[in-house]
């Protein structure tokens, strides 16, 4: 396994939870109480993966069209290796519900965001975090420091990768 699979897993959540909250990023609610409501008779067990697999294209989508494709990579867009590795993580019931825990409330996400983050100033807009490297845990903790900014300041960023040459 990916030894950042968890906090990849756990970033892409809070920040999907909280790019839905007003003022919205993107224009889905599928982390919402409603949706856990609408989409657990369909999909049972597997709600919350659909949950995930719904606020991951939503913000894969946002972030795409603000950075732009190419050689470029973000907390949404990730090598193959990694998003399978995720949605392993989602898949297994107990870890998803570990997963799921902190992205019920602004509030509350934004504390466990916080844990998760060193303190970085965000800029509005598409923002160079560095290049994609197998250490991921120093420029997951400035990605996420950089969306907990933004979102406490009321705007927002799209923090990205250069894929390595």
């Amino acid at each position: 396994m990916i030894k950042d699979a968890t906090t990849l897993a756990e970033l892409r959540l809070l920040v999907g939870y909280l790019g839905e909250q007003e003022p919205t990023w993107w224009s889905s609610s599928f982390l919402s109480p409603t949706a856990t409501a609408f989409l657990s008779p369909v999909f049972g067990r597997s709600a919350q993966q659909a949950q995930y697999q719904g606020v991951l294209e939503a913000a894969r989508r946002v972030h795409d069209e603000r950075i732009g494709v190419g050689r470029t990579l973000h907390l949404f867009h990730l090598p193959e290796g990694y998003e399978q590795a995720v949605a392993s993580l989602v898949a297994d019931r107990e870890r998803g519900v570990e997963l799921f825990a902190h992205a019920d409330t602004p509030e509350r996400a934004q504390a466990r965001l916080e844990t998760l983050s060193s303190t970085q100033p965000a800029e509005e807009g598409p923002v160079l975090v560095g290049d994609f490297g197998v250490e991921l845990d120093v420029q997951l903790a400035s990605i996420a420091g950089l969306y907990l900014d933004a979102f406490r300041r009321g705007f927002q960023t799209y923090p990205y990768l250069r894929e390595a040459q």
